[in-house]
């Protein structure tokens, strides 16, 4: 049983713990094999393994973890832009200024 955690109090290896438990438990709910999960991941056995039992792993491997337990609708609200005022809204709909990058000429260096 995963246990509640107040994540305002605690640190980062504790979050990831808890995290990583209800993720394992959605698979066991779910009756999906480790062996199975890991390879829809594309990741190894013991990787997910790794990631459910200490939390540790790589955000790739985390996010591919949701992704395969149907649970990416849980990510979108993650973090948000949070808009304060009128003048931010206003700011975040407008398109991202986009650089090119032009052709330098390097000088010649005479030998």
């Amino acid at each position: 049983m995963t246990e509640f955690l107040d994540f305002g109090f605690s640190t980062s290896e504790e979050i990831a713990l808890v995290l990583a438990q209800r993720l394992k438990s959605l698979r066991v709910q779910k009756d999906i094999p480790q062996a199975d999960l890991a390879q829809r991941m594309g990741v190894s056995r013991s990787t997910l393994n790794t990631l459910e039992n200490t939390g540790k792993g790589s955000v790739i491997s985390w996010i591919k973890l949701v992704q395969c337990l149907g649970q990416e609708g849980q990510l979108q609200p993650l973090f948000k832009p949070v808009t304060a005022s009128i003048a931010d809204m206003v700011k975040q709909q407008q398109p991202t200024r986009r650089r090119v990058t032009r052709n330098r000429t390097r000088p010649v260096v005479k030998r």
